[in-house]
C-alpha cells in the first residue's frame, strides 16, 4: 500500500477523507471558538455538539456564580496572559462577560491592562471560581481541535 492510497482511505459514507496536507476552514474554526459547540453541530455532529455546548456554559456559569475573575492581563504579571487566554477560549461567554462588567466603552479604553474581570478575590470561592472559568475556555479550545480533526476527515 502506497502513501497516496493511505491518504485517501474511504469513510463511513463513501466519501474520501482529506489528506494530511488539508486544512479546515478558519470560518468553521472561528464560529467553534466563538460559540462553544457550534462548530460540531456546523458538522452535523448534534449531540455532541449539544454535550460540548451544556458542559462548556455550565463550567462557565459554575465560575461565575463561584465569584471567579475573568483573566485579564496585568504588566506586574506575565503569567497573567496565560489565564487571558484560557478565559478568551471561551468565546462569546468571556467577551460577553467583560461587556457586562466593564461596558463597550471600557473594554475599547481599557484594553489590555484597565479591563476589569469581576470577581472577589476574598470570596470563598474565588480560586474555585477561576479554576472553572480557566476549564471551560480551556475545554472549548479542545473542542475546536476536534472540530478541526473532523472537518479534515482525521475523526468521526
Amino acid at each position: 500500500m502506497t502513501a497516496a492510497d493511505k491518504n485517501t482511505s474511504k469513510g463511513k459514507a463513501g466519501k474520501d477523507k482529506a489528506t494530511d496536507g488539508q486544512r479546515a476552514s478558519w470560518r468553521l474554526l472561528a464560529v467553534a471558538w466563538f460559540i462553544p459547540g457550534s462548530g460540531h453541530w456546523l458538522l452535523g455532529k448534534k449531540k455532541r455538539a449539544i454535550v460540548f455546548a451544556v458542559v462548556i456554559l455550565c463550567g462557565f456559569v459554575t465560575g461565575v456564580l463561584f465569584g471567579g475573575e475573568i483573566g485579564t492581563p496585568k504588566p506586574q504579571s506575565p503569567f497573567s496572559w496565560l489565564a487571558a487566554l484560557a478565559c478568551l477560549g471561551n468565546g462569546v461567554l468571556s467577551l460577553g462577560r467583560l461587556v457586562w462588567l466593564n461596558g463597550v466603552g471600557g473594554l475599547l479604553h481599557g484594553f489590555p491592562f484597565a479591563i476589569q474581570g469581576g470577581g472577589n478575590p476574598s470570596d470563598a470561592g474565588f480560586a474555585y471560581g477561576n479554576t472553572f472559568l480557566y476549564t471551560a475556555g480551556l475545554m472549548n479550545l479542545l473542542t475546536i481541535l476536534d472540530v478541526s480533526d473532523i472537518a479534515r476527515g482525521q475523526k468521526d
